[in-house]
């Protein structure tokens, strides 16, 4: 933290940091302008907080980025990325004036909301509003958690606040409710939320939908709140000089205090003396006279667009002189605890140098040996279990839990505590039942860096957390989604719990990896092939009921699978399982499933080319039957050398799933055929659903002989 106090700063500081405001107001309206569309009234209102936060309290680098104990900034109301990207360029982030100029425009670094990866300085990819404070509770609590398992004494390698700006839309999303409930919960003192409270909305003022406290509600999460004037230095200065000597009690005696929120009474627009305080200014863009106006209004001479005042860009280049010495001094620091470590402690170093330096291992991301649990009769929910705590054994990284479904998910680490208010090194998380805020708060801990989080539920609750799996792919980041349940089979619990359409909505997600794994070897080269990918989310989908072994299935005189066989077709969507019997056989047909209806497939070809049929005209054929395996069918589809060569396309396709058949054409082609859940599922025990629903192999047989039209 800075040397002097906020307050302090301010007060030798005030007229740079004016200065640096009134840029940042001139670039956020500049841009907007241009662009003829974006949201202008965060980037005049919420200057003085942004400012402050950049270039008076937060440790950060421009020229390293992604220094690993910066200060974690989050713009919970994206929509006003132009103050973001203005305070960026000031402080000299590699983000060129063209750019700021070239605002909304396609191929420039300032897209219309923040998205990580894309622009220098952005650490989350925020516009969905409440995502980006749920994310940040995520980016606390990794902090607390790596903080715990590397620091002592003497050395402090992990040692930052995460700060948010959030209006609102954020307070009014429930899942920025489960998220901050999750950060009061935990104490997580070193997350500093401002709240912009400009009383402004789309529709109008914010009493025609929202009247509640927030400031009580906060209270009752377990937070402090505190109260400043979001457009006054010396007001913030305050209230921010507060929260950071609660963060640091909350270092010192974890569990005495939690998070802190700041209700800053602002003006939207503010500079604008005809739009400030107006609902019109939220997000609609000032006309040029308007803007004008209010260079004018700000004491601006040079009132040409995209013309930065010098005061600001001076004010803000010797501002940001002195960051470089926090980053020179951590270096040091590292370099001691690394040679103290190498002899006192090799773990720990090994540690430091895999979460926080990025250092591969090059060990295997499930041990060996660890392989041969995955074998026999199980549930894959069970073999998914397996597979987690193998790799935990290797992987210290990995952290997670589940939405209070731990023992049904099977996702609890042995060995290893629960992190709780006072005690953060331990890698289970208690999330309760708050899927939304916990698939957030998981894209937070993966964005922080440092861990690999995962979270659990049943699949039929991903509905509730689609956002954040959506952008975990959106940003291309690993976090791994855990849904068990994935089918009618969940039996008595009814059609609220039976998932049905769920696996196809998520393979309709880009960049999301979907396994629906048939057994445990699957299920393990499913764990395998999500942790070795670094930049791909994976969502697992797993069965309650117990599956057999397919290579039992198969029976006698069929060589078993290898695990290489098994993750090549997992890394590719699909694999051949059983190819066709019955050389000589005149009709030929290709089966291809995912999950439980793998095993049945296998059993309806058995069937079927254990007969012989009689076709329309009266000929006796026989008929052999391919199975392919298809864990992933999205990336099948994405293979079409692979999917041709599996499924050829002159032969009858048939897709099986205890599922929706949405997706699956792409795999079977209008010539094919689908065998899938017509509607919802019902209430009664899972093998009597079976039956109901046709999953069972004389009614895919039956299916099947229609289809070919033989008897």
């Amino acid at each position: 933290m800075p040397s002097l106090s906020t307050q302090e700063f301010v007060s030798s500081h005030q007229k740079e940091l004016t200065h640096i405001a009134t840029a940042a107001r001139v670039l956020g309206m500049d841009a907007v302008l241009k662009a003829k569309s974006g949201h202008v009234g965060l980037p005049l209102g919420g200057a003085d907080m942004g400012t402050l936060l950049y270039f008076g309290v937060m440790n950060h680098v421009p020229s390293q980025p992604l220094w690993p104990d910066r200060d974690r900034f989050v713009l919970s109301a994206g929509h006003g990325s132009m103050l973001q990207y203005a305070l960026l360029h000031l402080a000299g982030y590699a983000l060129p004036k063209e750019d700021i100029v070239n605002f909304r425009q396609l191929g420039s670094a300032t897209p219309g909301h923040p998205e990580f990866g894309h622009t220098p300085g952005v650490e989350v990819t925020t516009g969905p509003l409440g995502q980006g404070i749920a994310n940040a509770v995520g980016m606390a609590l990794a902090e607390r958690m790596l903080a715990e398992r590397l620091n002592c004494e003497k050395f402090k390698v992990v040692d930052h606040d995460t700060y948010v700006i959030l209006g609102d839309g954020c307070m009014m999303e429930g899942v920025s409710g489960e998220a901050c409930s999750v950060a009061g919960h935990l104490k997580l003192g070193r997350l500093v939320a401002l709240y912009d409270a400009n009383n402004i909305t789309i529709d109008g003022t914010i009493d025609i939908s929202f009247g509640e406290d927030v400031a009580k509600r906060y209270e009752a999460y377990g937070w402090n709140v505190l109260h400043a004037d979001g457009n006054d230095f010396a007001s913030l200065a305050k209230a921010l000089d507060t929260a950071r000597a609660s963060a640091q009690a909350s270092v010192e005696k974890p569990g005495s205090t939690g998070p802190t929120l700041i209700v800053c009474r602002g003006i939207a627009g503010k500079g604008s003396p005809k739009w400030e305080g107006k609902p019109k200014i939220h997000g609609n863009p000032m006309s040029a006279e308007d803007v004008v106006d209010a260079k004018i209004h700000l004491g601006v001479e040079d009132v040409t667009p995209f013309s930065i005042p010098a005061a600001g860009v001076e004010a803000a280049r010797t501002l940001m002189e002195s960051r470089t010495q926090k980053f020179a001094a951590w270096q040091k620091t590292v370099e001691a605890a690394k040679a103290h470590w190498k002899t006192a402690s090799p773990e720990k170093l090994a540690f430091f140098e895999e979460a926080i330096e990025g250092k591969s291992t090059g060990r295997p991301a499930i041990p060996n040996e660890a392989w041969a649990a995955a074998k026999g009769k199980m549930a894959t929910r069970v073999a998914s279990g397996r597979a987690l705590s193998a790799a935990a054994k290797l992987n210290a990284l990995l952290v997670g839990g589940s939405a209070d479904l731990a023992g049904s998910n099977n996702t609890t680490l042995e060995g290893t505590s629960f992190v709780n208010a006072k005690a953060f090194g331990g890698r289970n998380i208690h999330f309760g039942v708050r899927e939304h805020g916990m698939g957030a708060i998981v894209n937070g801990i993966a964005l922080h860096g440092g861990l690999r989080p995962y979270c659990a539920t049943f699949a039929v609750f991903s509905d509730y957390m689609r956002p954040p799996v959506r952008l975990a792919s959106l940003m291309k980041i690993p976090s791994l989604f855990i849904f068990t349940h994935d089918s009618y089979a969940v039996g008595e619990d009814g059609p609220t719990h039976q998932p049905v359409e769920h696996a196809a909505a998520l393979r309709a997600i880009p960049d999301l990896n979907v396994f629906r794994p048939a057994d445990g070897l699957e299920t393990f080269a499913a764990w395998q092939t999500a942790l070795e990918d670094t930049h791909t989310p994976t969502a697992f989908l797993l069965t309650r009921q117990d599956l057999p072994d397919l290579d039992e299935v198969l029976g006698e005189g069929t060589p078993p699978r290898t695990r290489d066989t098994v993750l090549d077709g997992m890394r590719q969507g699909g694999y051949l399982l059983k190819d066709f019997g019955n050389p000589a056989a005149a009709l030929r047909v290709c089966l291809v499933a995912s999950g439980s209806e793998v095993a049945l497939s296998l059993r309806t070809a058995r069937e079927l080319e254990a007969g012989s049929f009689q076709t329309l005209s009266g000929e006796t054929v026989r008929m052999a039957v391919r199975v392919v395996s298809a864990p992933a069918p999205q990336l099948l589809a994405k293979n079409p050398v692979t999917l041709n060569t599996l499924l050829p396309a002159d032969l009858p396709l048939i897709a099986v799933e205890a599922g929706s058949p949405q997706g699956w054409g792409e795999i079977v082609g209008r010539k094919g055929a689908i065998y899938a859940m017509k509607g919802f599922g019902a209430s009664a025990p899972a093998s009597k659903l079976d039956a109901h629903f046709g999953f069972v192999p004389e009614a895919l047989a039956t299916f099947v002989k229609n289809f070919l039209s033989v008897r």
